[in-house]
Parts: C-alpha cells; sequence; structure tokens
C-alpha cells in the first residue's frame, strides 16, 4: 500500500507520522512554494497532546510549548464565565492544554517526518482504476498510489473536484492574529484569558505566551464577509475597540505592531454527510472544518490521523477502512463545529441586556456540566 497525502499541514504531516509508525509507504504534496513560518499561535489540548504522546513527540512539544496553569472566559469586568485548570485536566487526562507557535509545532512534525514534503504541488485532477489512484498537479507531474487522503485544508481541492461538494458558512465574525516578539511578566504568563467585550458585537481578545519573546495575540469582531483592513488601519480599530480592556491587555496592544496582524473570516463547513469516495478520503478541515471557538480545529485533525491509520492498518480492505474510520469520527466532528458555531452566535449579540444574559448563561453552567464537556473534549477514546 502507498498513501498520497495531499496537505502538509498539521493533519497531513500527523497522518504520515501515524502512518509512518503502523510501517505504511506515503507521500506528502503541498501546494505551498515551501516550509514558512506562517500563522500563529495554537493551543493544542489533552486529547491532541494524547496523540503526540502515541506517537512519541509529546515530550518534545512540551520542551518547546508553554502550559498555562489556568485558561479562563472572563468578560470585561473581570468576572469569570468558564475556567479551565491545567493541573486538574493534566491529572484527569494524563496531560494539560498547552500553547505554542504553529510554526514550531510544523517543525517538529516536518523533523520526524521520514519523507520530504513535495512542495508546489497544486492538485489539478484525481482519476483512479482497479489498480490504483492518480492525482494531476498543475506543473503537469502526478503522483500514484493505492490510496489518496486530502488533508488540503476548508478549501481542498481532493474534496470540491473528487469526493463531494462543501457550503462554506460565515460566522459573522472576522479575526486578527498575532505573534507579539515579547515576554509577558510571571504573574501574566501563568493563565490565558479570552475576554468578551460587555458590547458584544462578537468583541473578543485573547493573549497567552506560547514560546520565548513569542506571545499569541487574537481579537475577533461581527463583520460583513470580506471586510479586508489593510493592517496600517487594522492596529488602531482594533486598539480603539479594545480601549476598554483591563489589565495587561492595554500594554499588548501597545507592543502590537502593522506587520504582525494576519486577518481571517472565520468561517466551517457545513456539515458533510460524505468523507469518502472510491480510493479517496479527506481528514481535518478538509473534512469538518470548523469556527476556532472552542479551540478543536486542530485537535480533531490530530484524532483523525491516528484513527484513519489505526483503521487502515487494521483493515484488509480500504473500503471497510474508510467507513470504519468516518463511523467513529462523524458524530464528534458534527457535534464539535456545531458547538463551536453556537458559540459564535452567542458572542455576535450585542447591547448590554444580550450580554448580561450571555455572561450568566455562561457562569451558570453547572459544574457536572462544564466536567462532561471537558471530558468530551479531552476522555476521547481514539481505540472504539
Amino acid at each position: 500500500m502507498k498513501v498520497i497525502i495531499i496537505g502538509a499541514g498539521i493533519g497531513g504531516l500527523t497522518t504520515a507520522l501515524a502512518l509512518q509508525q503502523r510501517g505504511i509507504t506515503y507521500e506528502i504534496y503541498d501546494a505551498a512554494q515551501g516550509n514558512q513560518p506562517v500563522g500563529a499561535g495554537i493551543m493544542l489540548g489533552a486529547n491532541a497532546m494524547r496523540v503526540y504522546d502515541r506517537l512519541g513527540i509529546a515530550g518534545e512539544l512540551k520542551k518547546k510549548a508553554v502550559l498555562a496553569d489556568n485558561i479562563y472566559i472572563r468578560n470585561c469586568r473581570g468576572e469569570i464565565l468558564q475556567e479551565i485548570n491545567n493541573a486538574e485536566v493534566e491529572r484527569k487526562y494524563g496531560t494539560g492544554t498547552y500553547g505554542l507557535h504553529r510554526a514550531t509545532l510544523q517543525g517538529v512534525l516536518l523533523e520526524h517526518c521520514a519523507q520530504p514534503v513535495q512542495y508546489n504541488k497544486h492538485c489539478a485532477s484525481i482519476n483512479e482504476d482497479s489498480r490504483g489512484i492518480t492525482v494531476h498537479f498543475l506543473d503537469g507531474s502526478s503522483a500514484q498510489g493505492t490510496l489518496v487522503i486530502g488533508a488540503d485544508g476548508i478549501r481542498s481541492a481532493v474534496r470540491e473536484q473528487y469526493v463531494t461538494k462543501a457550503r462554506y458558512r460565515y460566522s459573522g465574525q472576522t479575526c486578527w492574529r498575532a505573534i507579539i516578539p515579547v515576554d509577558l511578566p510571571a504573574a501574566e504568563a501563568r493563565e490565558a484569558s479570552e475576554i468578551w467585550s460587555k458590547k458584544g458585537d462578537g468583541l473578543r481578545a485573547m493573549f497567552t505566551q506560547v514560546g520565548p519573546q513569542q506571545v499569541y495575540f487574537w481579537a475577533t469582531k461581527a463583520m460583513p464577509a470580506g471586510t479586508v483592513m489593510s493592517p496600517e488601519k487594522a492596529l488602531p480599530y482594533i486598539r480603539e475597540q479594545l480601549a476598554d480592556y483591563p489589565g495587561y491587555m492595554q500594554t499588548m496592544l501597545q507592543h502590537l505592531r502593522p506587520e504582525h496582524l494576519i486577518q481571517n473570516d472565520l468561517s466551517d463547513l457545513e456539515p458533510l454527510n460524505i468523507w469518502h469516495r472510491g480510493r479517496a478520503v479527506l481528514l481535518g478541515d478538509a473534512a469538518h472544518a470548523t469556527t476556532p471557538n472552542v479551540g478543536q480545529g486542530a485537535g480533531l485533525a490530530i484524532e483523525d490521523a491516528w484513527v484513519l491509520a489505526q483503521c487502515l492498518a487494521a483493515k484488509e480492505n480500504y473500503k471497510k477502512a474508510f467507513e470504519t474510520y468516518q463511523q467513529r469520527r462523524m458524530g464528534r466532528a458534527k457535534k464539535i463545529v456545531q458547538l463551536s458555531w453556537q458559540i459564535a452566535k452567542l458572542t455576535n449579540w450585542k447591547g448590554r441586556f444580550l450580554t448580561g444574559l450571555r455572561d450568566g448563561l455562561m457562569k451558570s453552567m453547572p459544574k457536572r456540566m462544564a466536567e462532561k464537556q471537558l471530558a468530551f473534549f479531552y476522555g476521547v477514546n481514539l481505540d472504539e
């Protein structure tokens, strides 16, 4: 068996390691021109870290990442709406939630892949026969294998050209992300707080240490889809919007520079009922792109990688392997996508009455329900 992986992001590279561990031959192709330190920060929950522990790289990642004592959702008055205690998570699930730069994670994954990524390979078309499947690239080259895994993100060419068509959903919010080259004071570095504005209207912001001289900052705001602001215009706008945010946020905003900012609209996929066709299967955002409101987009892709490799190693028939993989993963993915979508809608409420109601709903969640939610995110059994 030879597996062609399209997409060398977190999902594709994790899949490569999972296949590699099981002795399954693979090749990786990506449309990017090369490996570049793109993106900003990422939070890897206990579910993702447990997969990386099985793949033998969790220890290395922990040395390069930051483990905050507590992760909060607060409002502008400083009230705690939700809280995750990492020590408690580690006690229950074996590891906590770690923050790091996406490029750092990407680098570790690449170092452990036995096969190099072949870059500048844009998927143009796919065809298969009884002997295998062929991916044709825009540069005229092609790759032949037994199976194709489409790990090529929310705008997946594998999905759109070969498996099924998807419908994109705009959450109503745009997002600015940045890595600010500073270190936080010790007290600030020990916690990560997502702060919801009393204005509502999708306005939220967060900063957290993810590495030496690396503070991950993000802010969201409800805006019409496709509202693009130049970094030079976005910076004063962000500072104005967050002017009433308390504590160290104002210091971080002074460190923020236009060249640090990356803007993207927050969209997901309307849940799909088909993840595979013939010899091709989807993984990660290609199958179930989600908004980032519960911090599980990458975690789902990492879980997918483990389960798909497990199914391929256990099943002689790839059709049964794909069916088992889809059956084991689809329900969980749909639930997380929907929950994240609901939170986006909740934070889009505006006005003091509705934001007060919003905060009350968040604070009044029974402890038992909060613990059940964490168990769903972090305690997933990936072996059944």
